[in-house]
């Protein structure tokens, strides 16, 4: 059966009319020609159309001028200004929003579209399949029953047994989950890791989502479970809750780290990283990073009040930092600097915090600090190096 569509808004528009000017004009040419006209010498020139700015399709975007909706499908029916039903391969499409169904049914009068049997939404991007839709198009108000969905901004997708359109740019979940595992081909396809919650609040315009209820799961196990959990839909950064670690030795017992994070600004964040031993006490840790258009760096401390097991509190810091010194004096210019220092409180700190040190000599620790200076074919240099020896009454090293 031919497929059939309903452009009653593309009449009104200008592009419409110039259209249809246009057709009008071909048919009386045409006729003129079959009543034997007499010829001039203009009939064996080619016709060429001419480029104009009324051809130029341009979507509406005032209340008073609303973007057009058009329709398609198999088989149209309905009654002018109130309803208009689709059914077979039927499709909406409105601006940058496409819906198809089985069938489609828009009732005019207060702007709502119900679509029934394999419904796809494809709104800038974003894509929703389910079983039944309900939705105003002008406002993106409804919902959608047993829908899955995936969104642009991050390949996320999930599923839910319901969706409840707030407006084009926010949506309720209920009983929902989210990842952002790519699909497989195979039927058997399970993402490696998923949240599960009752309820998401997704915000396309903030880029955040927020889950009520939530359970972390790995491989289809329950890892973590939060009351409430807020995450990203995009790669930007975002401040909040990170992955906690987990230790067990015998030395400090049972350890539980929960990192927190602070998006600063675009150049700058910070972490903070409380960590609880069981037989020692709380060790307050963070990392503080920057970058400048001259200069860059990353500043990491950690601090123990009191250590139970040594009795003594127990701290340490590291300092990374490459830049460049504006002088002032123009037969000068910028000095170089870089700076690479390293403390501990005590001899003892390696053995007991192996796992904080990033250097290869952990019981060597060196601060370092150089300046720089070039222009044209000389150059000179100034640094100075110091080191921090941890000795170990069992196995004493010269120091350096």
């Amino acid at each position: 059966m031919m497929r059939t569509a309903s452009y009653f808004p593309f009449f009104r528009s200008q592009i419409g009319q110039a259209v249809f000017c246009l057709m009008a004009l071909t048919a009386m040419s045409g006729a003129i020609a079959q009543s034997g006209a007499p010829a001039t010498g203009l009939d064996n020139a080619p016709q060429r159309l001419k480029p104009s700015p009324m051809l130029t399709e341009t979507p509406a975007e005032a209340d008073g001028d609303p973007i057009p909706i058009f329709m398609f499908g198999d088989r149209l029916s309905g009654r002018p200004n109130l309803d208009t039903t689709l059914d077979g391969n039927a499709e909406l499409r409105r601006g940058k929003t496409s819906i198809r169904a089985d069938r489609i049914e828009f009732y005019q009068p207060d702007d709502t579209m119900t679509s029934r049997g394999k419904v796809r939404i494809n709104s800038a991007g974003n894509v929703f399949e389910g079983s039944e839709l309900k939705l105003k198009i002008d406002t993106f108000e409804g919902y959608f029953l047993q829908p899955s969905y995936r969104f642009l901004i991050n390949g996320g997708n999930g599923s839910a047994s319901r969706v409840d359109f707030i407006d084009d740019q926010r949506m309720v979940a209920t009983n929902a989950t989210f990842t952002t595992c790519e699909r497989g081909d195979e039927a058997t396809w399970s993402p490696a890791w998923q949240l599960t919650g009752t309820s998401f609040k997704f915000d396309q315009e903030a880029e955040t989502g927020v889950a009520t209820g939530a359970v972390l799961r790995f491989k289809d196990v329950p890892i973590l479970a939060f009351p409430t959990i807020s995450f990203p839909l995009s790669s930007k950064r975002k401040s909040g809750l990170l992955p906690p670690t987990f230790n067990l030795d015998n030395t400090s017992g049972f350890e539980v780290s929960q990192p927190y994070y602070f998006n600063i600004a675009p150049n700058r964040d910070a972490t903070f990283t409380p960590t609880l031993m069981t037989k020692r006490g709380v060790d307050l840790g963070g990392e503080y990073r920057y970058l400048e258009p001259n200069y860059a760096g990353r500043l990491r401390a950690s601090y123990m009040p009191q250590d139970k097991l040594r009795d003594t509190k127990r701290w340490s810091y590291a300092l990374e930092h490459t830049g460049t010194v504006n002088t002032g004096l123009a037969s000068v210019g910028g000095l170089g600097l870089n700076l690479n220092l390293n403390r501990v409180s005590d001899d003892d700190f390696w053995r007991d915090f192996s796992r904080s040190s990033t250097s290869l000599t952990q019981r060597l620790l060196s601060s370092d600090a150089s300046l720089t200076w070039s222009r044209g074919f000389a150059s000179a240099s100034a640094r100075a190096l110091k080191w921090q020896t941890l000795q170990d009454p069992l196995a004493p090293i010269i120091p350096p």
